[in-house]
Formats: structure tokens, sequence, C-alpha cells
């Protein structure tokens, strides 16, 4: 990664509160400096206590109405951090850019490469990469819901930048698009100008409604294809999240994900895998030789939510709004997947 910007220590502390004997520290510290930044978003980190070099770096995504702390937080991703470890950065949106903190996932203006918000996120992630001691061959990335459908831009924007992604409640990338030349009702609330913003998303996304845009496989595909700036020989591996009793975003969309993503890996849709964990499914996506590329949970009677364990032996987060208590630490089995444990 090209190295840009300054990152400043000891910016902006954030006391949080202990969340476990494991845990001994909980600071984040604002990123600053980090370039033009066009899309105008903030940004954290927490530093593990014994950070080893060439650690990892793990990018992670707030949902709509919440902020970089309370997702840290409350999901169990600082405990995850120091127990790993590994450094945790963790981009926010500005209430001026959306009144209720939704990554702008859904705008060309910001989901293309180069763009707004997709071109701020790159510049903190160059400058985090740049200022630490980062390996910058194991830089993954995930979210939830808004900040899951961020996580797909920037997997689809600049592949080449990371090992791995996890979207938890999101949406296919670039699935704002008309179902056809006659959708009409997408059109009329794309460009209407009193719609509210990202209204035509919420249509053509399946969000807030039971509207999914049903594509091929190779259609899913040819939007990351198209998208990307550089191709790289690997494409980051994803693992797919996905409640069925979920009333933001359509459940649906978990198959349409799979399609898109199995498509970019060149693999085809068969589940080589499939395992029952507790209340979720987990299906598995291989290559030919046996490496897991994609991996869909369709986890059972979860909301729109992030799963944890709160009752488990290990620390996984708590149960707040944007959180349920399914038995499942989704945040540490989403490391598993991207071999950090």
């Amino acid at each position: 990664m090209a190295k840009s910007g300054k990152f400043i220590q000891g910016a902006a502390l954030f006391g949080l509160a202990l969340m476990s004997s494991t845990q001994k520290s909980t600071a984040l510290e604002e990123v600053t400096d980090f370039g033009s930044n066009p899309g105008e978003l903030k940004a954290y980190v927490h530093r593990p206590e014994n950070a080893p070099p060439g650690m990892p770096l793990v990018v992670a995504m707030h949902g709509c109405t919440q902020n970089a702390e309370s997702f840290a937080r409350e999901t169990g991703l600082i405990s995850l951090s120091e127990e790993t470890p590994f450094l945790l950065l963790l981009p926010q949106q500005n209430r001026g850019n959306m009144e209720r903190l939704c990554f702008r996932w859904h705008d060309s203006g910001d989901n293309r490469p180069g763009r707004g918000e997709s071109a701020s996120l790159l510049q903190i992630i160059e400058t985090v990469t740049a200022a630490e001691d980062v390996d910058p061959e194991k830089v993954f990335v995930m979210g939830l819901s808004a900040g899951a459908g961020m996580t797909a831009v920037l997997l689809a924007n600049y592949p080449d930048r990371f090992s791995g992604g996890a979207m938890i409640a999101g949406p296919p990338y670039n699935c704002n698009q008309p179902g056809s030349i006659w959708d009409m009702p997408w059109r009329w609330i794309h460009y209407n100008p009193f719609s509210l913003d990202g209204a035509d998303a919420a249509y053509a996304c399946g969000l807030f409604t039971s509207v999914t845009t049903d594509r091929d496989p190779e259609d899913w595909a040819r939007f990351v294809f198209n998208a990307a700036e550089t191709v790289p020989d690997n494409w980051p591996v994803l693992s797919i999240w996905q409640g069925d009793a979920d009333q933001v975003v359509d459940p649906d969309n978990l198959e349409e994900m799979t399609e898109q993503w199995t498509a970019v890996h060149d693999i085809d849709l068969v589940v080589d895998d499939e395992q029952t964990v507790g209340q979720a499914t987990r299906r598995l996506y291989q290559d030919d030789a046996g490496k897991t590329l994609v991996e869909a949970w369709d986890v059972s009677d979860l909301g729109h939510s992030v799963p944890v364990d709160v009752d488990g032996s290990a620390t996984c987060g708590q149960v707040a709004e944007h959180t349920e208590n399914v038995g499942l630490c989704s945040v540490r089995l989403i490391a598993d997947f991207w071999g950090l444990r």
C-alpha cells in the first residue's frame, strides 16, 4: 500500500468500559490527516496491549444508527483484538453525510474506486497500514448492514488490498440498479428529488421490503469485475451471515450474495460441505483443491443483528440493539475462517 497521510497517536482517546479480565486496554484513538477524505468520514483504531510485529489489520464498519465505539464493544471485537491479536480499525460515518449514520454503499458517487466514501476508506486503510506495524498481506474487512454494504464496496473496488471479508445482514455489491428498462418504480424513486437518500436502494436491494433483485450469478459477478481497480490473482475469501427473521434486509440477499461471490471466485454453486452449528446452517463453497472460498451462514430466528454468545466461556459481545444472543460467536467464527486464530 502507498504511504500517504500521517497517523497521529493519542488523539481523541475514548474511555470504554472494561469488558473482561483478558481485555486490558480498551482505548480508541482517532485517525487524522489521512488524505483529502472526499467522503468526510472519521476513523478510530484499537491497538492491542501486546501488539506483535507484522500483526493483521481488521477493518470493521458499523451499521445504521451505530458508531465505531458501540459496534466494536457490543460485538466483542475489542476483546477479540486483544486475544488474537490484531489491529482494529473502525471507520465511522458523519451525521452530516447521513442522518442515521449509514455508510453510503448504494450511491455511485461513493461506491466506485477513487470516489467519495470508497476513496476515504482506502485512504484511512493506507494511512494506518503505513503508520503501524501491520502485515499488508493480512488485511480483512467486515461490517453489519450498511457497513456490510460498504464491505462489499471495498472488496469490489480494491480486491487486491484484502485477504478476506465478512458481511452480516448486507446486500450484494451494486444491487442498487433497475431490474430492467421497464423497472419504473426504481426509476421513479431514484430520480424523484423528494425521495429519501437511499430509497431506491431500499427497493432494488430488498431492504425494508420483500423485493430482492434476482440476477444470474454471472451478472452479479460482472458488477464486481467492472468495479475492480486492480484484478487480483486471488480474490478475497468471504464469510456471509444472514438471519431468516431479518425485517430490514430481505433474507434472500444471502442467496444473491453467495451467487455473486462464488461467480467472482469462478467456483460453482454446489455446496461442498454443510454443517449445523447451533441454530445456524453453514454452507461451504470450495475450489478444486478443497479450499473454502465462500461460506454462507443462514441463522434461524435471527433478526437484523450481529450474532453473539454471551453465555460462552469466552467474552463475545453483549446483548444490545444491534446484537442478539443466539449462542454463536460470529466475530470469532469469522476470525477462524480468515485463519487469524
